[in-house]
């Protein structure tokens, strides 16, 4: 069997047909899942990119390899083993089903973006489809279809092989949608929330890519607002801002779309379409309006850490042809499924966990809950169980958000969310206060599973100065503020004459969380 892996950035699973959008953003992919099964409540372990592909790549919870997060300390990936010899317990998870006989192959920019050698050294062939990756040399998905194309078409007569393939054009940017946008806007409405009262609600809240503050040439140059093809708002001050974000974002979708199409007909063409797996998933959403961010992926929610997954494999999922479930499962299982479905042993160091019952049909629970952290503009963790959703801030960055977070007159200085995604899915209610049982039985589930994590063989086997010691809590220490410096925020702020609620805000976040003074990208 083969296998094609279809890795988009930043794509929400909302905004597909197949689970359930307004819009003609999707037909190849709501093609794809109608021969397949869909997951509808997959999340990644960790957000976003970084942490997100390399608990791909390692089946493993950032807790328990290292990365975490964009930069410092907690970008660093903790290989286990000793000397030359990597511990087999913990296989990087490509690299054991190229250890079985499955020719392994990557197309994609992201070991270089992120300086992610492992990412690539998980692959037997790690090809970058440009010379250069990061800042304004990014990757067109023009320019990454035609080298796997290529890479399918020498390959079409071999057996056994896996190719991922990154996508990257979904994040903004949204560059070369011109001829797109016109017909996605055309197709369905935008989103109904939020609506402008949502808006107006939002509208006062510190922090960077949010309703009072997205790009601003102040902030971030006119070298970086020029390098955007689509007009993007200074702020989200009603829903004209909001729809011209989404429309951008819907017509990159919309764009990727089209080049997963011609990777198909390039199977079709070889004749191998029929013995292909084809698999669709992200490695981090975005959020639109949730918690009062836009366009971003800066916060422990279901905007960020829910992503597609969907799996078309002949002869497994033939049964279950166009069915979903609403098992919670991390995308990181995918990679145990792969080897239980390719007869490849699964190590037993992995955190991730087959799902391959709920390919053919069969009765499959999923996990009881799920702990996804978050590694940039703001550091947490989610915990998702049934329609509950309960957040732990450990560092809100530069935002705050009044009556969510960091305010002073709820438990915990307001670090701590709890929502119910069924009565409220766009979260906008914080519960911590009015459901006291549910927050401590949530914070509960947290507190235990980060004790199992940190007391297992491996963490006791590391160095005294880290060990027991959660990578998210190190890295906190020098803030998640690779993105957004506090206090040019802050001065920003002064200069344009924000509000006097908005300037104590901030310096009340900037005294509680003390910035060091190293830099915290060396």
């Amino acid at each position: 069997m083969n296998i094609l892996i279809i890795d988009i950035d930043s794509l929400r699973p909302d905004h597909l047909g197949c689970y359930g959008y307004d819009r003609d953003t999707s037909p190849t992919i709501d093609a794809i899942a109608e021969r397949g099964v869909r997951f509808d409540r997959c999340f990644v372990s960790d957000a976003p990119c970084l942490p997100s592909r390399t608990a791909l790549a390692t089946c493993r919870h950032g807790l328990n390899s290292g990365v975490v997060t964009h930069h410092g300390e907690g970008q660093r990936y903790d290989e286990p083993g000793n000397g030359h010899d990597p511990d087999a317990d913990r296989m990087l998870a490509f690299r054991q089903l190229a250890e079985n006989g499955i020719y392994t192959a990557s197309v994609s920019q992201f070991t270089q973006r992120h300086l992610a050698y492992h990412f690539g050294a998980s692959f037997q062939e790690s090809i970058m489809p440009t010379a250069t990756a990061g800042g304004p040399a990014i990757e067109d998905c023009s320019d990454v279809t035609p080298v796997a194309q290529s890479w399918l078409d020498r390959h079409a007569d071999d057996d056994d092989w896996l190719l991922h393939v990154n996508y990257w054009d979904v994040h903004h940017p949204y560059l070369g949608i011109e001829d797109v946008v016109d017909s996605v806007r055309d197709s369905g409405s935008a989103p109904e929330w939020p609506d402008q009262a949502a808006i107006d609600d939002q509208q006062g809240m510190t922090g960077v890519r949010c309703a009072d503050l997205w790009p601003s040439a102040d902030q971030y140059g006119p070298d970086w607002l020029d390098f955007y093809d689509w007009p993007m708002p200074e702020s989200i001050t009603d829903r004209d801002d909001f729809e011209q974000l989404v429309d951008g974002y819907d017509a990159s979708i919309r764009r990727v779309d089209g080049e997963i199409a011609t990777l198909l007909e390039t199977l079709e063409r070889n004749g191998i379409r029929e013995e292909t797996a084809v698999i669709v998933t992200a490695d981090h959403g975005e959020a639109f309006g949730e918690h009062g961010i836009y366009a971003e992926h800066a916060f422990p929610h279901p905007a960020c850490q829910q992503v597609p997954l969907i799996v078309s494999w002949p002869g497994v999922t033939d049964d279950a042809e166009g069915e979903a479930t609403d098992a919670q499962v991390y995308q990181f299982d995918l990679l145990p499924t792969i080897c239980e479905l390719a007869d490849v042993p699964i190590p037993s160091g992995w955190d991730a966990e087959a799902f391959t019952p709920a390919l053919s049909g069969d009765r499959f629970e999923g996990r009881e809950f799920l702990v996804s952290g978050q590694g940039i503009y703001t550091f947490g963790r989610a915990v998702y169980r049934d329609q509950w959703m309960y957040v732990r801030l450990v560092h809100p960055g530069v935002f705050s958000y009044p009556g969510l977070y960091n305010d002073p007159d709820l438990p915990n200085d307001g670090l701590e969310l709890l929502h119910d995604l069924e009565a409220d899915p766009h979260m906008t209610r914080n519960l911590v206060a009015s459901e006291p049982e549910r927050t401590a039985e949530m914070r509960g589930l947290l507190d235990r599973w980060l004790v199992s994590q940190l007391s297992d063989e491996w963490h006791a086997q590391q160095p005294v100065e880290s060990r027991g010691r959660d990578p998210l809590a190190r890295t906190a220490s020098t803030g998640p503020y690779l993105y957004a410096d506090p206090d040019e925020l802050l001065e920003l702020y002064r200069e344009h004459d924000r509000s006097d609620a908005q300037i104590e805000a901030l310096t009340r976040t900037m005294a509680a969380f003390p910035r060091p003074t190293r830099n915290p990208s060396s």
